[in-house]
């Protein structure tokens, strides 16, 4: 048996303070957060969504702040009661397994680094215009290499301020996010003056107010998405804030109050103020910003959204300009603050996150380093730098921060359903400092919008869709090639203690696995092994299961091990001397879960288990040992009814094709030919032309091997009675069975056919299942995601 997420959840906090120093007060999280959502994206977004949604950019940032709240208190309130590096991947981890939490966190690793990047090129973007148009200074090299190495600069000097320590990341964060605040709020307080000394201009601007209808506003909406998401990264800090419990839950509300008032009031002073004069429609027309104009070419008489959306990134500035002295200057220089303070927070998260990861072994070990005297996961900071640096200079940042978008609104999805799952099975044993009211709704509000959000924002950027795929593939990738045999490697080997071995001195490539729990069933089981072996030029281990209470560690197994090393023993001697053997007592919390542990941890072939022949009707199929086992072993599984004489040589063989029915094919002529019996291979069909033609095929494949064969045809409805019918009418004395392929999200492990017989049929049976990876994944992602095995019968 695994170790509960609770049980998880309680051993990590127990080690607190041992990594990371608490310094962060409820001030300094707060500041993070409100840093990263104002960040650079109220400077290079609010532009380009006035482009798409009009004078309704004010309705779009209030929409916004609306449904943020709703995952906003999943956040807190999670935050709260696990407050951990990694948050949603975390989250997802405990809730929906280790397959899934490197799916989020792949994606938050990336949407981080990649609104990072978003955020170092404004700040070059915003520096070399500067430089550029009011000290006439170029280098002498274009200006998108200026932008670029600007960029690249930022990231370095913010990755080495990541580096150097918490309290060094909050104090350059409360700086910098304290000058910006000022500065933004005498720039909303003198576009208020202006509106109210123009009215007439005022309330042209904000007609008609839905230019672009519905859909702009919507568009608008998740092309600004980003700029509401920093309570993401409040959580990340979980670590390094005093008293989580409290201060994460108010810095996510407060942080939120402040930044939603904060674009609303931005929002009405930048449609509201602005006057379209010639200046700033030359401008608008010769301006080329890095996120590209969305509304393509100006009309002759354009509005004021149409401007906005054409300065991009340069909109705010521009509006600034012209009612506020050094207006455009100074929310130039506000813009990089902006970016330097949103930078630093996404570096931090983003860091955060690989820190987690490797800590849980899906990243490599390194990642999950400490420095030892600034307590940083120092490695993480850097490559989190370096992923930043490397895409603002190679990628096309625009679209990619549209994929940004969509990745953060794909890892919510995960996160609000999380919740629910966490609340549900761990509720009664975390310690809450915040409970979201209205449960499940909350979070069931925050999916729906999130997803509709996802859906809607094809309209704005197919390739973000694409390169968020791509992305998403990627990392599917990285997890099957790399990370996925870490992970289980990793968990099973806390699962079981292996209390002794004896190994033959002799070992050969093909490894079978003999849990033996029976004394009576033991020669048989060791038998039918060593006839698999010889056949395969394999060995044996023989392996026994001591349980241990989930109350008692593994390391005190000892005193639960009774008779294993006597039954271990005594089923030695049934193995040939030709047969290399080698044996192990084990402790575990369960015998399935220990089965598969050690299935894993010896690069098991294959899995020989016996069953009593009878089948279950409610929790399990097969038996609580035999199911997990078939379900979860990474290696071929054969279970074995061991009824009947103990001698078989008659074997009958139905098949119909199939990779199972191919596996169970080699072990049917095993038995065949080290026991000089016959075999018969059955197919029940109604076309018996074709029928008899593949049996044709597969006993000229088996006769080369010298093998008797016999087959036979029959048309009959029900099949399992039909096998049955003929076993018994003509001596069968066992039977082998390939599982079928009906029903992956039914209770079945073999198929509905092969477990009918097996169970209805008094001599030996085998049922043979060839191991399937992605099929076995796939299963399991979705019994996480829609419940335990019985929601699926």
């Amino acid at each position: 048996m695994t170790t509960s997420p609770s049980d998880e959840l309680f051993a990590v906090e127990e080690s607190e303070g041992t990594d990371f120093a608490r310094e962060l007060t409820l001030v300094d999280v707060t500041l993070i957060g409100v840093g990263a959502m104002i960040g650079g994206s109220i400077f290079v977004l609010s532009g380009l969504a006035a482009g798409e949604s009009g004078p309704a950019l004010i309705l779009a940032f209030a929409l916004n702040g609306f449904i943020t709240i709703f995952t906003g208190m999943v956040y807190a309130e999670l935050g709260s009661a696990i407050p951990e590096p990694g948050g949603g991947y975390l989250w997802v981890r405990t809730a929906l397994g280790r397959s899934q939490a490197f799916l989020s966190g792949w994606m938050s690793w990336f949407a981080h680094a990649v609104a990072g990047s978003l955020y170092i090129l404004s700040f070059g973007s915003f520096v070399t215009l500067i430089l550029t148009e009011y000290f006439g200074l170029a280098f002498g090299v274009t200006p998108a290499t200026l932008q670029q190495t600007f960029a690249v600069l930022a990231a370095a000097v913010f990755t080495y301020v990541n580096f150097r320590g918490a309290k060094e990341t909050s104090r350059a964060e409360n700086l910098v996010t304290t000058l910006q605040l000022l500065i933004i709020g005498v720039f909303i307080i003198a576009g208020l003056a202006s509106m109210v000394g123009q009215p007439q201009t005022v309330s042209t601007n904000f007609e008609p107010f839905f230019p672009n209808g519905a859909g702009g506003v919507f568009l608008a909406m998740g092309l600004t998405f980003i700029a509401f998401e920093g309570y993401e990264i409040i959580v990340q800090s979980g670590r390094e804030v005093v008293n989580p419990r409290e201060n994460i839950p108010k810095a996510v509300f407060y942080s939120m109050l402040v930044v939603v008032t904060i674009y609303i009031l931005v929002g009405v002073v930048l449609i509201g103020a602005v006057d379209l004069t010639p200046a700033l429609l030359e401008t608008a027309r010769t301006t080329e910003s890095i996120g590209g104009s969305t509304v393509g070419e100006l009309p002759p008489d354009p509005a004021v959204w149409q401007v906005l959306g054409n300065l991009g990134e340069f909109g705010l500035a521009q509006a600034a300009g012209q009612f506020l002295p050094f207006g455009t200057l100074i929310i130039l220089i506000t813009g990089i603050l902006s970016s330097l303070a949103a930078l630093n927070a996404t570096t931090f998260s983003s860091s955060r996150v690989g820190y987690a990861m490797g800590h849980d072994k899906v990243f490599p070990d390194a990642f999950e380093r400490i420095h030892d005297e600034h307590q940083t996961p120092y490695v993480s900071i850097l490559f989190s730098g370096v992923l930043i640096a490397v895409m603002a200079v190679a990628l096309p940042l625009a679209q990619v921060a549209a994929a940004t978008d969509l990745m953060f609104l794909l890892l919510f999805l995960q996160v609000n359903y999380s919740m629910i799952r966490i609340r549900r099975e761990y509720g009664d044993e975390l310690d809450y400092g915040y409970l979201s009211p209205y449960f499940p709704y909350v979070p069931i509000v925050g999916i729906l919008t999130k997803l509709f959000l996802a859906v809607y924002f094809f309209n704005y950027s197919p390739l973000a869709w694409v390169l968020a795929v791509g992305w998403i593939l990627a990392g599917v990738g990285v997890f099957f090639v790399y990370s996925r045999e870490r992970i289980l490697r990793t968990e099973l080997a806390s699962e079981i203690r292996v209390l002794s071995e004896e190994w033959s001195p002799t070992e050969r490539p093909y490894r079978i696995l003999v849990p033996i729990a029976n004394p009576e069933t033991a020669p048989r089981l060791v038998h039918l092994a060593s006839t698999l072996a010889r056949e395969y030029d394999g060995e044996l281990r023989l392996m026994s299961v001591a349980t241990v209470p989930v109350q008692t560690p593994l390391e005190e197994g000892e005193r639960y091990v009774q008779n294993e090393r006597g039954l271990l023993r005594d089923a030695m001697q049934y193995v040939p001397k030709d047969v290399p053997a080698h044996r192990s007592v084990t402790v575990g919390r369960t015998p399935g879960r220990s089965i598969v542990s050690m299935a894993y941890r010896y690069d098991s072939d294959l899995v020989l288990l016996g069953w009593r022949g009878q089948r279950r009707r409610r929790e399990f199929v097969l038996g609580s040992t035999i199911d997990v086992v078939v379900e979860e072993a990474p290696c071929d599984v054969v279970v074995a009814k061991l009824s009947g004489t103990d001698r078989p040589r008659s074997v009958l063989l139905p098949t119909d094709g199939g990779l199972h029915a191919e596996r169970a094919e080699g072990v049917a002529s095993a038995f065949v030919e080290q026991r000089d019996g016959t075999l018969t291979l059955l197919t029940i069909a109604s076309e018996t032309e074709e029928a008899v033609s593949y049996l044709a095929s597969r006993r000229s494949g088996l006769s080369e091997r010298g093998v008797s064969i016999e087959t036979a045809v029959i048309d009959e409805p029900n099949v399992a009675s039909a096998i049955q019918k003929y076993a018994e009418a003509n001596d069968i004395d066992t039977i082998v069975m390939g599982a079928t392929r009906e029903g992956w999200l039914t209770r079945r492990l073999f198929g509905d056919t092969p477990e009918i017989v097996g169970e209805r049929f008094d001599g030996e049976v085998l049922l043979v299942r060839r191991y399937e990876p992605v099929r076995s994944i796939l299963r399991k992602w979705v019994t996480k995601w829609f419940g335990e095995r019985r929601i699926l019968r």
